[in-house]
């Protein structure tokens, strides 16, 4: 059992926890950059007719090689080009809103994955990662719309249970977005990101005893992420447990030696003194309780 421990003291004032982000790892937004086209002139004489130029025409192979080689520019090209020969193939434009998406064009992105869904109306991927999308314009109702259509066809896809988390946690509604990632679970016990997620909505609610099983479960699954690392030091640090919180910032730091939030967030904790007479506090004990209750959660949906 944890004993929660709620305090107020000066250094727990709003904005002094930096949270990690939740998400499933979402690209960056960027503005794409305006072409510029040089102004015409008007020649003394008629040009000479120009030589003819041999085109190569791109594989789809070639586009989706520079895409997995992160280099979403180049794959934004060899998709743009494949899809203009290719106009009825769903998956040269679901690579084109991929590749536009991690390239930072979200406009982009969301055209070529609706005009995906607009050839084939039942494909799941490009509805998943149209939510994305929607996700990171600051669009939540759309991305839940995007989410029912896909449970409509595959009720059982966990993932987008933790995409429809994510949305109802980016319109505050923190109970939807706990049923969700229950869901999540119940589907795929070792999905990590709902995990992550569930823990940052349950620290955001306030209940930050509840939020160390998940995190203590998805940290014990997947030790070298950062952001599962830091959220678990800030569910520490609001139940008083100090110096593991610590500890979990500086395994933070040991994953992603770059990581500013867990940085400043284990530079306040050191200045704090930890009550001695808080309970201890076995992380593994309530990993393995979350693992219960995950299994409680699939029990009732059968």
């Amino acid at each position: 059992m944890i004993t929660t421990m709620r305090f107020t003291p000066a250094w727990l004032v709003a904005g002094l926890f930096v949270l990690a982000a939740c998400g499933d790892k979402s690209p960056k937004q960027a503005s794409a950059k305006e072409p510029t086209v040089a102004p015409e002139s008007t020649p003394a004489a008629a040009p000479a007719e120009p030589a003819p130029v041999s085109v190569v025409p791109v594989s789809f192979e070639t586009a989706e090689a520079a895409f997995h080689e992160r280099r979403y520019t180049d794959a934004v090209r060899g998709f743009t080009a494949y899809t203009a020969n290719r106009p009825g193939n769903a998956w040269g434009f679901y690579m084109l809103g991929l590749s536009s998406w991690k390239a930072g064009d979200l406009t982009a992105a969301e055209e070529a994955l609706r005009q995906a869904l607009t050839i084939d109306p039942t494909h799941v991927k490009s509805y998943l990662n149209l939510s994305r999308v929607l996700l990171d314009a600051g669009q939540p109702d759309s991305a839940i719309a995007m989410l029912d259509t896909v449970l409509r066809i595959d009720d059982s896809l966990g993932e987008a249970y933790r995409l429809m988390g994510r949305a109802h946690d980016a319109k505050g509604e923190r109970d939807e977005a706990v049923t969700a990632y229950h869901e999540a679970l119940a589907l795929d016990s070792t999905d990590v990101w709902s995990m992550n997620n569930l823990g940052l909505t349950l620290i955001n609610q306030g209940s930050f005893d509840e939020a160390l099983r998940p995190l203590a479960r998805a940290v014990e699954l997947v030790p070298e992420v950062a952001t599962f690392q830091n959220n678990l030091g800030i569910a520490l640090e609001r139940t008083g447990h100090f110096t593991l919180a610590a500890d979990a910032y500086r395994a933070a730091l040991v994953a992603d030696s770059g990581f500013t939030k867990a940085s400043v967030n284990l530079q306040r904790v050191e200045t704090l003194k930890e009550d001695p007479n808080i309970p201890p506090v076995d992380l593994k004990s309530l990993a393995q309780e979350f693992v219960q209750q995950i299994g409680s959660w699939a029990n009732a949906g059968e």
